[in-house]
């Protein structure tokens, strides 16, 4: 079993909340990721959270930084269930077990800078996450948590771009650009169900991790 699906089911039997009622449609099991965030209670009075499951805004996700090498995360997460690469860029993806018909995932993106020359480098550039196993630290905020939570922590977060969340409704891109990190927010109670790393002081949008085919950035309209 890769490393990933492991922790998330090993993280599944140590928690003991459980997840609220508009959660229970996009989040997998306990066994599988843990309880899920309660939506109304404050994410700074969440728990401790094991390193493999912090989003450390701007540097890591879980077990992968920012500028690792594609070596590195294969070590970290085992072989991706799914990859695509085309012109120096790369994204990977891990799939966590199906839950009701939804998996979670964790989408890697890498890019190969200055190719050809002797300072050629590959590493990577954004993570995202669907587990609410993962948790930012120190706020506790996860997949799950409502977008006044996440105004709470990070009060300079705001709307990039939007695009259709599973052909239904539209999600919203917002980003704490600063911090190096952004919410995929969608639903009438305006719920976080994507969280991204990238890198501090960057748009997520200027390199967005080739997700959402139908990204559409507020500017462009």
């Amino acid at each position: 079993m890769r490393p990933f699906l492991y922790c998330l089911l090993l993280c599944g039997c140590l928690s003991c909340g459980t997840s609220t009622s508009d959660q229970k449609g996009t989040a997998t099991s306990a066994s599988e990721q843990g309880a899920a965030v309660d939506s109304t209670s404050s994410p700074s009075a969440s728990p401790a959270v094991d390193s493999a499951y912090q989003i450390v805004p701007g540097e890591r996700m879980g077990q992968t930084s920012l500028n690792d090498s594609p070596e590195a995360v294969a070590e970290a997460l085992g072989k991706p269930d799914a990859s695509n690469a085309a012109m120096g860029k790369s994204l990977s993806t891990w799939y966590s077990s199906a839950n009701g018909g939804k998996r979670e995932e964790l989408n890697v993106y890498t890019v190969r800078e200055k190719t050809g020359t002797p300072q050629e480098t590959v590493g990577v550039h954004q993570v995202r996450v669907t587990s609410s196993a993962f948790k930012v630290v120190p706020s506790g905020l996860s997949t799950g948590s409502t977008l006044p939570q996440i105004r709470e922590a990070f009060n300079r977060v705001r709307p990039l771009a939007h695009y259709q969340y599973q052909g239904r409704q539209r999600a919203y891109l917002y980003d704490a650009t600063g911090e190096g990190l952004a919410f995929e927010i969608t639903g009438p109670d305006s719920t976080c169900v994507a969280i991204i790393l990238h890198q501090k002081g960057k748009e997520v949008t200027s390199a967005y991790l080739p997700i959402h085919e139908d990204l559409v950035k507020l500017h462009q309209q």
